[in-house]
């Protein structure tokens, strides 16, 4: 996620892990390969974008939590939280809140100025499809994926899965 960042923006926030780090889970790859990304790549875009002047970057927290029946994945930034009038259109395919924007020199040639100049690079946001189906894949994996918002300081991402270790209830393969 960081070279992602740096090629986009010039910067990345720094991580901050706690929680149980040395936990150890089963999975499916491929869904998890995909949820994880996207709710850091949304995390590192809103701390960005929200401290575009300022000379350092306040840290995304991930806290994991691992127990006999699930896990779960927090992803704390300080991006300025989601609108409350966007709470509900945040989950909805199309939707993004990724504006049309002009370049903006502030970002030291970032995603725009790199979209621009070299046509082949992928976009780092605005297509729509990133949350919804990250609730899809959560949701298809028994789980649940909550945000909390908190206007003007940032957003939780609460992610919770089962494990799928045939001790407990899990979803269907």
């Amino acid at each position: 996620m960081s070279n992602l960042s740096h090629s986009k923006y010039g910067k990345c926030p720094p991580f901050k892990l706690n929680g149980h780090v040395n936990a150890c889970f089963p999975y499916i790859e491929t869904p998890l390969d995909y949820i994880l990304p996207e709710l850091l790549k949304n995390a590192v875009r809103s701390t960005i974008e929200a401290h575009l002047s300022s000379p350092s970057l306040p840290p995304i927290t991930i806290t994991i939590a691992n127990n006999e029946a699930d896990f779960t994945i927090r992803i704390s930034d300080r991006g300025g939280g989601i609108d409350h009038d966007m709470m509900d259109k945040v989950g909805q395919y199309h939707f993004s809140t990724a504006g049309s924007e002009k370049p903006d020199s502030r970002l030291d040639g970032g995603i725009f100025g790199h979209m621009m100049s070299a046509p082949s690079s992928v976009p780092f946001y605005g297509f729509g499809f990133g949350l919804p189906m990250t609730k899809a894949y959560v949701e298809y994996l028994g789980g649940s994926l909550d945000l909390v918002s908190m206007q003007g300081i940032g957003t939780d991402a609460h992610l919770r899965l089962k494990h799928i270790d045939g001790k407990h209830e899990s979803f269907r393969i």
